[in-house]
């Protein structure tokens, strides 16, 4: 990135820092009872101020216990060993304001992720510490509480509900083109701008980042074109950082759907773009909802990737929800390509750890994203709630995913074969209560299990999560 671009992003970041810093000022200093701050300008700003950051926000406090025990096939012994073991309390603040004088808001999420017990693996929850501790000179990783800000962010607005501009910049989320910000208990956010322009039901938008956090850091780090983001010990950064990403999105919204277009790139590494079309109407008493997804990307012949003659790469998706009474059916099919270049499909601009646009992938299960190279894929879900029962609260779900044509290695000229099976099993069930002293407590358990046949990039799991979530409205 050049250094000017950077220098700007920095500058946001700042400006957030001084906004927080000036707030706390001003609340110390300017007492309106004081003769000397009793113009009428002055009164004017701080009762705007007050409309716009304390009567105009929301603000609400998150908490999530999140239970997971994951085992995985040990080929040697042929039985389930711990593969992921965790138990962490999430409590989180989410801050959004109003607009000042109608244009300048601020948006803040601050959290801490607390262990509560032994954890084996990494659940990409908690803090992972590279170096936690060194044994006979070689580091050995663990996993940590800690507390982040993760969003603080300027956000501004211009024009009229029917034409206008909307601006996000700092520490952010990013949710146009092909980059979307996800989720571990807390959001994924960048270190950057995104603008969104609309007129009518057209929206127009463009981001650009330079670091990005996910839910096992506590910091915002460069992106690189290593998975652990340099940060595991004695590791070589020479060559690895991935200087900026950016993002052109449009979406058209229509009466019952909308498309959603996107062309990104992860500078000097790879580039992707997308096209997603839905739209749902109703068939007598059913709601159908169907959905449309592809996906496209290419690494980039650079001396970052030390790639050459590389191909497009590709994942469609064709999905449907139907929604009948009590019941919810969803089904999807897939197919993936890689062209033999990657084992699975990469939705990201960069490697590993940083946000993207797969929240429409048909055919995904608990254990398995379904879009490893060659994999043609069928998914089939029912989910019944027992309101007619009595028990609006009450969910329960079963589904299951297929796919064949599934890498499996390659052969002795080094083309790739493609003679794996996988399959997968999951079900929930879950309460959220719907009134009392309780309402908005949510319980569910989710259980998954996944096998393969002659694939290599994945071995057999069993999946156990226990999920429980309650936020309080602050304001």
């Amino acid at each position: 990135m050049s250094t000017t671009t950077k220098t700007a992003l920095t500058l946001v970041s700042l400006s957030v820092a001084a906004a927080l810093a000036s707030t706390q000022v001003q609340a110390s200093t300017l007492d309106q009872n004081d003769v000397l701050n009793q113009s009428a300008a002055a009164v004017d700003l701080a009762d705007e101020a007050k409309q716009a950051f304390y009567e105009e926000s929301s603000s609400k406090i998150h908490t999530f216990l999140y239970i997971r025990d994951r085992e995985e096939r040990d080929p040697t012994s042929n039985t389930y060993v711990p593969n992921i073991e965790n138990q962490t309390l999430q409590l989180a603040w989410d801050y959004k304001s109003g607009y000042f004088k109608d244009t300048i808001g601020l948006d803040l999420w601050a959290n801490t992720n607390l262990q509560l017990g032994d954890t084996t693996g990494m659940s990409e929850i908690l803090y992972f510490d590279h170096k936690c501790k060194e044994v006979d000179g070689k580091y050995e990783a663990c996993e940590k509480s800690y507390s982040a800000l993760t969003i603080a962010a300027l956000k501004a607005k211009f024009g009229t509900d029917n034409a206008g501009l909307a601006v996000r910049g700092g520490y952010t989320r990013i949710n146009i083109g092909t980059i979307r910000s996800s989720w571990g208990l807390n959001p994924h956010a960048y270190r950057g701008i995104e603008l969104k322009g609309h007129v009518g039901d057209f929206i127009l938008g463009y981001a650009i980042a330079d670091r990005f956090k996910n839910d096992w850091r506590k910091e915002f780090l460069p992106m690189t074109t290593k998975w652990h983001q340099n940060q595991t010990a004695n590791s070589s950064t020479i060559n690895t950082e991935i200087d900026y990403i950016h993002t052109l999105g449009a979406i058209y919204k229509f009466d019952g759907g909308q498309i959603d277009l996107g062309y990104g790139e992860g500078k000097d590494y790879r580039k992707n773009w997308q096209a997603l079309a839905k739209y749902g109407f109703n068939v007598g008493d059913a709601r159908v909802d169907l959905s449309g997804f592809y996906h496209g990307g290419r690494s980039e012949e650079s001396e970052l990737t030390g790639l050459q003659d590389t191909k497009n790469e590709y994942y469609l998706g064709l999905g449907a929800k139907i929604k009948h009474g009590n019941f919810t059916w969803v089904t999807g099919v897939s197919t993936t390509d890689t062209q033999g270049q990657a084992s699975a499909y990469n939705f990201r601009l960069t490697p590993w750890a940083n946000s993207d646009n797969r929240n429409f992938m048909q055919t995904t299960s608990q254990l398995e994203d379904y879009n490893v190279d060659g994999t043609r894929a069928f998914k089939l879900t029912m989910n019944y709630n027992f309101a007619e029962f009595g028990l609006p609260g009450l969910s329960a779900g079963i589904g299951g995913s297929y796919g064949n044509n599934v890498f499996s290695g390659r052969d002795g000229n080094g083309d790739a074969k493609y003679d794996g099976k996988m399959h997968s099993f999951d079900w929930n069930v879950g309460y959220k209560f719907q009134e009392g002293s309780l309402e908005g407590l949510n319980v569910r358990v989710h259980r998954g299990q996944f096998r393969g046949d002659d694939i290599v990039h994945k071995k057999d799991r069993n999946d156990l999560k226990v999920l429980i979530s309650y936020s309080v409205t602050l304001k």
